[in-house]
């Protein structure tokens, strides 16, 4: 049920990454939730002469843009460009796929969690000293000239 609700929390979020099973899980859930709601529309006899109700109805528009919100951070964890989701096929295989292991251009990795949420950060990234990026990499002896941003690692050319 977290899945479920942790998808409501990022209600319009489509940057980030999401998980397999947050995508999956919440389209179970929304899967569930609609086909109860279509009963109870039935068993009221709430439905119109094509099967609409309005239960149903108010879901299926509330639901909508999470929806599109979680499959635009599901495509983005296997690191395609949330418009993929308008292509048929294409997309599903993406969604089924396993994400990219580690940050990628659209954010860390959400494996990567600790149990309080929090991104963990490797080894030997530590917060930039100079304040210019995000992190900077220590190697044991001096600071490095790489430095991520946003979960992307690139060189500082200072």
């Amino acid at each position: 049920m977290d899945w479920y609700l942790g998808v409501w929390k990022k209600y319009a979020t489509f940057t980030g990454r999401a998980r397999r099973k947050e995508y999956w899980m919440f389209f179970l859930f929304n899967m569930l939730a609609s086909y109860i709601l279509v009963f109870v529309d039935n068993a009221l006899g709430l439905t119109n002469s094509q099967g609409n109700g309005p239960l149903s109805g108010i879901y299926s528009l509330a639901v909508l843009l999470p929806s599109l919100a979680v499959a635009v951070r599901r495509m983005h964890d296997t690191d395609h460009s949330g418009w993929w989701i308008l292509v048929p096929i294409v997309n599903l295989v993406f969604a089924v796929m396993d994400g990219t292991p580690g940050p990628n251009r659209f954010g860390a990795d959400p494996k990567a969690t600790g149990a309080a949420g929090a991104a963990i950060t490797p080894a030997g990234w530590y917060a930039d000293p100079a304040g210019r990026h995000q992190l900077r990499y220590w190697d044991g002896a001096r600071w490095t000239s790489s430095v991520s941003d946003g979960g992307a690692v690139s060189q500082d050319p200072v």
